[in-house]
């Protein structure tokens, strides 16, 4: 039965091992040196068969370490069998081959960790070969002999530090976990420990075979046969730059090593002082070229962007500066910022994933690069936002590289699942001629023109004026206040918009509007603060402000006259959640107000997402809550829509209601929107009714419900009682 490949190498390892134990114990012999010429032939063979099992990537690398064992076990073969050869002979000359081929297929196998792994490894090894250069050179060739005796025994120790500077690359470019990796490592290792007595002990006289060192040569092939046999030899072969980043542990061993030799030379004096200092300013200058990829990589993470290699916001700051700097004091040249932001680019995330939206920006940074001049610098800030920095332009040649980066992005770009994006950019364009102009404002006056131009409706470019920036600041201001009102309640406020019935004139409902008494500017109008509390998520806690008085006074309402009247509070389309459900069903409970008493009204730009709307509203519209449409017909939503979801009313805007009374069109159009609301099982209600003629042509049209300055002003919630008809008021009396 053939064993598997998962016991193959324990059992060479094994049985190997049995046999390297006999050797060492056994009474050396001529019977036992042919033992340790079987154990030493039997590994070429043992790495062949690991070869032929296993495919690894760098079959060559392997091949080569395989004919380096044939050489070393042939060399063997000679030796035992001449006895006692003259030195040096054909079995020192193979020993030597053997040495090399080995040391080249674990280059070859090292080569693609990078050139960092030899490099580190050059500098541990340096210090070695300056020490063997006094401990063994020079004492060999100080002993005299013929030239080819020299050479073979100078040659002998450099070809051993050769193998170990290809282990050091090994080990210092490659995972060691595997198994394999931690066999072949060893048996070099033994090589080298064996290698290093053996030149201690010929150059004492003091060598004799059957001892320790042989048994280190026997551990070299026997471990690497069983690295080439176990399972895991094809991991030998490490990724490309795994492991080359200049770790601290890995920074203290070559700066120990570069310091080695100078401090050797401190506590002992050689006769040839120059080969310490020779080794140390090797290492050292070995030291100096393996910091400059880590400080040269470090500089570039520090001023570009690590996906796309454009410049960072740091750098982009930095050249910024620099163009300030060197504007001319004529005014005739400026500095320009191309502030662009990808519009829809989530989509690409969304719907592809982040690799193909790196991928995408990536693309899109080429192409920025090819449509800007040499002298312009392109950015990455993050995301999809990325800025051109334009120096010494004019307004003209500015807008030019707009045009061609947006004809640039204009040509499809191919993703990852084949199907074409078509980019399109938001751009604000922010141009000075003031070299004393701030970096950093200008970089927000041109993120302020950006999203302009995505308010207008994305995909073009707005320049930057003085007025978009006096907007900007005021926006801050407002949403500060806004955010101190909203701690203290008691500045905003509700002010209640009559209802009326349009056959009888008598008060419906009412609709709450919120005030705010700002401490400067006196009562402001929602214009003025609700688009901000939208666009700075604060328009919910302004919600339940507004929803919690107006149930209080509705209360009040009932309490002193014994009627629920129906109230309307406005619902932003930002604020649609299970969230808002809760609380509005936990605000009806507390103040015991009948649902039914209660309309959300929601602007028809809330309909886009129906699904969302449904989900959220469903329980409020179960529990009796009222949804009312408001300013119908200045969306986007179709009469579809409307029917799709059931809302129980239907507000017409005063845009369409103003003047019926002499517009014909107009007349038709609002008695479509009443009888599509009737058809559909909705009330209708018409706002901004400020005519008596148009009230009239209302009530023919058959409008249930109007509100207006013709029937009344917003007022209080004393001013609502006052509307109500007299009997119906309790008045304690």
């Amino acid at each position: 039965m053939r064993p598997s490949a998962r016991h193959v190498w324990w059992i060479y390892l094994l049985v190997a091992g049995a046999a390297a134990a006999v050797y060492l114990v056994w009474p050396f012999s001529d019977t036992t040196r042919w033992i340790y010429v079987a154990v030493n032939v039997a590994a070429p063979f043992a790495v062949a068969v690991g070869i032929r099992r296993h495919a690894p990537r760098k079959r060559g690398s392997w091949r080569l370490i395989m004919i380096g064992l044939v050489l070393s076990g042939i060399g063997d073969v000679l030796f035992a069998a001449g006895k006692a050869p003259p030195f040096p002979s054909p079995a020192d000359v193979l020993y030597l081959l053997g040495h090399l081929s080995v040391a080249a297929g674990v280059a070859l196998l090292a080569a693609r960790a990078g050139r960092t792994a030899f490099i580190d490894a050059a500098v541990i090894v340096t210090p070695l070969a300056s020490l063997a250069w006094i401990l063994v050179v020079e004492p060999t060739t100080a002993a005299g002999g013929s030239v080819t005796a020299q050479f073979v025994a100078v040659t002998a120790p450099a070809n051993t530090l050769i193998v170990v500077y290809c282990a050091l690359a090994l080990a210092l470019g490659i995972e060691l976990r595997p198994p394999a990796v931690r066999l072949l490592l060893g048996g070099l290792l033994a090589w080298f420990v064996s290698d290093a007595f053996y030149t201690h002990q010929s150059l004492t006289g003091t060598y004799a075979e059957g001892g320790l060192i042989d048994l280190g040569w026997m551990s070299m092939p026997i471990l690497i046969a069983a690295a080439a046999l176990h399972p895991s030899m094809s991991a030998t072969t490490p990724r490309r730059s795994a492991l080359g980043a200049l770790t601290v542990r890995r920074a203290l061993v070559l700066f120990g090593a570069a310091l080695l030799l100078p401090t050797l030379h401190l506590l002992w004096s050689s006769d040839d002082d120059m080969a310490l200092v020779a080794g140390s300013w090797v290492s050292i200058a070995l030291v100096a070229v393996r910091l400059t990829a880590p400080i040269h990589e470090l500089a570039l993470r520090a001023g570009h962007d690590a996906l796309t290699g454009l410049a960072n916001r740091s750098l982009l700051m930095d050249r910024l500066s620099l163009s300030l700097g060197s504007l001319p004091t004529d005014g005739r040249a400026r500095v320009g910022l191309l502030f662009c932001d990808l519009d829809h680019f989530k989509n690409v995330n969304d719907s592809l994933g982040h690799d193909a939206g790196d991928q995408l920006l990536v693309a899109i940074a080429g192409r920025l690069r090819g449509a800007v001049r040499d002298s312009d610098v392109v950015c990455r800030l993050g995301g999809d936002e990325f800025v051109i920095l334009m120096p010494g332009i004019t307004e003209d040649d500015a807008t030019g590289v707009a045009d061609r980066v947006a004809g640039e992005l204009a040509r499809p770009m191919l993703l990852s699942d084949g199907s074409e994006f078509f980019a399109s950019l938001s751009v604000g364009l922010r141009t000075t001629a003031d070299p004393n102009a701030d970096p950093d404002t200008l970089l927000q006056d041109a993120d302020m023109a950006m999203y302009q131009a995505k308010a207008a409706g994305r995909g073009r470019m707005v320049r930057f004026d003085e007025r978009s920036r006096a907007d900007a600041t005021q926006r801050l201001r407002r949403d500060a206040d806004l955010r101190r009102a909203l701690a203290h309640p008691g500045e905003l406020f509700c002010v209640y918009q009559p209802v009326f019935r349009v056959d009888d004139g008598t008060l419906s409902s009412v609709e709450a509007l919120a005030r705010w008494r700002h401490p400067a500017e006196g009562i402001l109008p929602p214009a003025e603060f609700v688009p901000v509390a939208e666009a700075t998520g604060t328009v919910g806690q302004l919600f339940t402000i507004i929803l919690g008085q107006a149930l209080a006074e509705q209360r009040d309402w009932h309490e002193q006259t014994g009627r629920w009247i129906p109230v309307a509070v406005n619902l932003s389309p930002r604020q649609i959640s299970d969230e808002t459900t809760d609380m509005v069903l936990t605000a009806l409970e507390l103040t015991g107000a009948p649902a039914g008493s209660l309309t959300l009204e929601l602007t028809e730009t809330g309909l886009a997402s129906p699904e969302t709307v449904d989900a959220a509203l469903g329980p409020l519209r179960r529990a009796g809550v009222q949804i009312a449409v408001d300013d119908f017909g200045t969306g986007y939503s179709s009469m579809a829509r409307v029917a799709d979801h059931g809302w129980d009313i239907v507000k017409i805007d005063r845009t369409f209601v103003t003047g019926i009374s002499l517009d014909a069109s107009r007349r038709n159009l609002v008695d479509a929107m009443v009888s599509m609301a009737h058809a559909l099982g909705m009330m209708s209600v018409a706002e901004g009714v400020d005519d008596p003629a148009d009230l009239a042509v209302l009530g023919e049209l058959g409008c249930e419900f109007a509100q207006g300055f013709v029937l009344a002003h917003p007022t209080d919630a004393a001013g609502i009682l006052e509307l109500l008809p007299r009997p119906a008021i309790l008045t304690g009396t």
